[in-house]
């Protein structure tokens, strides 16, 4: 990689940053843990690892450095990952996330990979032996992240995924509340994030259509939580448990913009992954 170096902190996010990070680190801990006496090889991959911190701007008078999620697997101390895995794709991040890796004692452990993350993961499911493990972090910042990644990710049934979703986006964005039947690229938009068209699903025929609304108008069904347990019901069909519990991720104004989710893929270890998982999203 070349010597010059972007600015080395993403600069988004607020206490909602804070509260998923702090989710993760607690999972990544147990899980690590509950597995150590046993003989899988256990790896971490980090989908969208972004610069290795991040600048959240909790207020107008305050910001804070935190460590990006990279930092946070780094840092789990009971039973260290094996490998770690940094998926990012802009250039100047990942040479930031490189500095920040090489400045460490167990940079050995750690490949940075600087492609697309629907590209990559795939490749690494693909490849996984028989005996290692995975958790999965999928933290885009909008509508990213693929279907198809998702799905091969759980074929795997050697994966935990934490998904980050984009529910507010979607919402706003690519299923007005009113108006005419959508445009093809929201279409395939959706395509592309569920694996289906969820229209039937989330919108219907205006049920009071005024002098303005031209006869095959359409609006969503009101609020978020359609959109996410349209996407809950897919998960469940690809793995073995989805945790009940979901967390809303909201601004300082209290408007959702993200929904933290989670999914188990191995039918033997999903039971107390599940646990974990709904514990958190509930309880810290």
């Amino acid at each position: 990689m070349s010597r010059k170096v972007a600015e080395p902190t993403q600069r988004f996010g607020g206490d909602w940053t804070a509260e998923k990070l702090l989710i993760l680190s607690a999972y990544l801990n147990a899980y690590t843990t509950a597995l150590k006496n046993q003989r899988f090889r256990l790896l971490y991959v980090d989908a969208f690892a972004g610069s290795g911190a991040i600048a959240a701007h909790d207020d107008e008078d305050r910001r804070r450095l935190l460590e990006g999620s990279p930092l946070v697997a780094l840092a789990v101390e009971d039973k260290p990952f094996d490998q770690l895995i940094f998926v990012e794709q802009d250039p100047a991040k990942a040479e930031s996330l490189d500095q920040v890796v090489n400045k460490r004692d167990d940079a050995d452990r750690v490949r940075i990979i600087p492609v697309d993350a629907n590209e990559y993961l795939p490749t690494f499911c693909a490849e996984m032996g028989p005996f290692e493990r995975a958790v999965v972090f999928l933290d885009p910042f909008g509508t990213e992240v693929e279907w198809a990644t998702v799905a091969s990710i759980a074929a795997t049934q050697r994966c935990d995924v934490w998904i980050l979703f984009p529910s507010s986006r979607i919402r706003r964005f690519l299923l007005p509340r009113r108006g005419q039947v959508r445009p093809e690229a929201d279409r395939a938009e959706l395509i592309r994030v569920f694996g289906d068209d969820p229209t039937n699903e989330l919108q219907r025929p205006v049920q009071q259509p005024s002098f303005f609304d031209p006869p095959d108008a359409v609006e969503s069904e009101a609020g978020t939580g359609a959109i996410v347990s349209a996407y809950q019901r897919r998960l469940e069909r690809v793995f073995a448990r989805v945790a009940p519990t979901s967390r809303t991720l909201t601004n300082s104004n209290n408007v959702p913009l993200y929904e933290f989710m989670f999914a188990a893929g191995n039918p033997a270890g999903a039971p107390i992954a599940i646990r974990i998982a709904d514990y958190l999203l509930t309880e810290l």
